[in-house]
């Protein structure tokens, strides 16, 4: 049975974005949705991962692909194809994040508000474009592009006293039938 490209990537997304790398948040600080939440459900800041569009890129490649280098080499049927994802990111009037500066720099400082969207669109952007699919996806996807690009929609609805932003990500990996 082939790989489940498509959810080992969703997965590897929201799993970095909960637990990154780097530490710009300390874990369970910002909650990470894999779908838009019911409103009773949603807690800010907050990160919502929508996959969007699927077959993005499509290209077949043909017979005899080559996956996998060395002795573990393996040729298949194969294309690259092309998973979009909407990422959003919100908070709310109340919201608040301790940011750690680096050690001997000083103390850390409680963002708010637009300071904190502005610290969230460079840390997410950070993450995003450092996830290193190889190690996080144990199927072998193989991730070959990706196009970030850049935050937009960047709003504050004063009626529910939240602000949010919206970027989007295409990775695109190889797809081979059959078994790796």
């Amino acid at each position: 049975m082939p790989a489940d490209h498509l959810n080992v990537i969703e997965r590897s997304l929201i799993d970095a974005f909960r637990n990154p790398s780097s530490s710009p948040w300390d874990s369970g600080a910002v909650t990470v949705f894999g779908q838009f939440p019911e409103t009773e459900d949603i807690k800010y800041p907050c990160i919502i991962v929508e996959h969007v569009a699927n077959g993005l890129e499509t290209q077949f490649m043909g017979q005899k692909a080559t996956f996998g280098s060395g002795s573990s080499a393996t040729d298949k049927t194969a294309e690259l194809y092309g998973v979009g994802f909407d990422i959003w990111i919100a908070c709310d009037k109340e919201t608040s994040l301790d940011i750690i500066p680096p050690p001997g720099t000083g103390s850390a400082v409680k963002y708010k508000q637009r300071r904190l969207m502005n610290y969230m669109e460079l840390q997410v952007a950070n993450i995003l474009m450092d996830l290193d699919f190889e190690t996080l996806t144990p199927y072998m996807t193989e991730v070959t592009d990706r196009h970030f690009q850049g935050f937009r929609n960047i709003n504050y609805n004063a009626q529910l006293e939240v602000w949010s932003a919206r970027t989007s990500m295409m990775i695109v990996f190889k797809n081979y039938r059959g078994n790796p």
